[in-house]
């Protein structure tokens, strides 16, 4: 995803989802930091088995551990996404099965970001998969940005002057 080239709706429209998401962990730098650290774990914090783990400042829990197979499905799927707009473009049927199985597993998994400190804020929840548009599943823009996307996309999000 290229922040610069969205239209104005979705910019002002994301430049509020993660200020809000930001400023309820303590603000811009620290959600920035946050992101930061996230994708220094290694392997990804998401693959953990206890379906947690903690960055200097949060805690970050999920509903449901995921697996290495749903995890590289999802990835292929954001990236097919971001490419024609809908993730089961063109998909053969067999990437077609994994992607709908990844969508069962993954449909009822919630993140559960909270500060260790209760001066920061109060947290956030969120879906990992956006199911409000029925045979429309996408992958929620706020989860792209703490897990997969440049970090300089959050920056753009962040510093988007309407």
């Amino acid at each position: 995803m290229d922040f610069n080239k969205l239209d104005i709706n979705t910019k002002e429209n994301l430049h509020l989802e993660i200020t809000s998401f930001a400023n309820s962990v303590g603000g811009k730098n620290f959600f920035l930091k946050m992101i930061e650290e996230i994708r220094d774990i290694k392997p990804n914090p998401l693959l953990n088995k206890s379906g947690s783990f903690h960055t200097s400042r949060i805690k970050v829990t999920l509903t449901k551990s995921m697996f290495k197979d749903t995890f590289n499905t999802l990835f292929e799927s954001i990236r097919r996404e971001d490419k024609s707009g809908d993730m089961l473009n063109g998909i053969a049927p067999k990437e077609y099965k994994a992607t709908m199985n990844m969508m069962r597993a993954l449909a009822k998994v919630d993140l559960n970001v909270a500060p260790k400190k209760e001066e920061d804020g109060t947290g956030f929840h969120l879906s990992i998969l956006d199911t409000s548009e029925e045979k429309k599943t996408k992958v929620t823009f706020i989860f792209k940005v703490i897990f997969f996307y440049h970090l300089d996309e959050a920056k753009k999000a962040l510093s988007y002057k309407s």
